[in-house]
């Protein structure tokens, strides 16, 4: 299939957006960073939710805390030998904080209702989705990737402190509001589980990004799920931890005209790099309009800080100034 260009909407579409040059590197060139931030808790996160799924649907029992300690501890290292680090910290501290939001000193109700409303404990889309038609710069279609959860509500159906409205349809982008949703019993809802705040930078995409997965599984299952749901792990604020997003055929079409559309500008990305690597700036996609050094987010840097290319960035040098010890090759206690 030479005219198809596949795309993982975490690894490629999210990945592009927050840095075009990293994930030029990363994806077209096998750069990878020594360090990739929130790879390994992300994993971890997945990875639990999906092993405690699988025990209770097998047992009707769910794990003890000592059980999933020890099953994270197995799979930190599977993931430390691909070659996924932690950021700054070691192996207790990461799989400690995993716990401390999966399982405090019992099991957390919402990981609770996730775990014993799931149909699936990973869904992956590579297998529920159809070609999508269009031109992508040399390729006719698109292979759109992605892992999620179906949960279905069951006997003690959660209510969502925290919904999502819009503020701007044509754009897609909206905020957090306080308007509470309560789900019934039967409800379908499509999941995801994300290291990061609440308050996070990229929660538009992440909405984007569920939208376009309920416009997939309608493909494969022939009806939208009733609502998609973030839930935040590391977010300490219980009512911040879910976000609901309402779901019908306008947005997740809305939403998945504008991943097409994303998808083509990575895809002239890549172009572009394959003509001339060094054209590629770093910084946030959005942040293009912004004067070179102002491109960089505070939740970028957490991954600026890690990359192994940013030495001659011209974009996160002159962001934090060229003397400073981040981007100093004779810095031998950072660099």
């Amino acid at each position: 299939m030479r005219d198809v260009i596949e795309v993982s909407y975490t690894g490629d579409l999210l990945g592009h957006r927050r840095c075009p040059r990293a994930w030029c590197y990363e994806r077209q060139a096998g750069f990878y960073p020594y360090e990739q931030v929130q790879a390994m808790e992300g994993r971890l996160i997945h990875h639990a939710m999906e092993w405690l799924t699988r025990v209770y649907s097998e047992t009707g029992q769910h794990a003890t805390r000592e059980a999933l300690k020890q099953q994270l501890m197995t799979y930190f290292k599977v993931l430390w030998a691909r070659g996924i680090r932690t950021t700054f910290e070691g192996k207790d501290a990461t799989i400690d904080r995993v716990l401390k939001n999966l399982y405090p000193s019992s099991m957390h109700s919402t990981v609770r209702a996730a775990i014993e409303g799931a149909q699936h404990s990973e869904y992956e889309l590579r297998a529920v989705k159809k070609l999508i038609p269009a031109q992508f710069g040399g390729k006719e279609r698109l292979l759109l990737t992605g892992v999620l959860d179906v949960v279905i509500q069951q006997r003690q159906p959660l209510e969502y402190a925290r919904s999502w409205v819009w503020t701007d349809h044509p754009k897609l982008n909206g905020e957090r509001s306080h308007i509470p949703v309560a789900a019934v019993t039967g409800d379908v809802e499509i999941w995801d589980y994300k290291g990061t705040k609440a308050n996070t930078k990229y929660i538009a995409d992440y909405v984007r990004q569920l939208l376009t997965y309920a416009a997939l599984y309608r493909d494969k299952a022939q009806e939208l799920p009733k609502r998609c749901v973030l839930f935040f792990v590391n977010e300490a604020e219980e009512e911040e931890r879910l976000l609901a997003i309402q779901v019908n055929d306008q947005i997740v079409e809305s939403a998945l005209n504008w991943t097409i559309e994303q998808v083509k500008t990575m895809r002239k990305t890549a172009l572009a790099f394959q003509n001339s690597p060094l054209l590629i700036e770093g910084g946030g996609v959005e942040e293009r309009h912004q004067p070179v050094g102002a491109r960089v987010t505070e939740e970028l840097k957490q991954q600026c800080t890690a990359c192994g290319l940013r030495f001659d960035c011209v974009e996160y040098c002159t962001h934090l100034g060229s003397d400073h010890r981040d981007v100093s090759r004779t810095d031998v206690g950072k660099n």
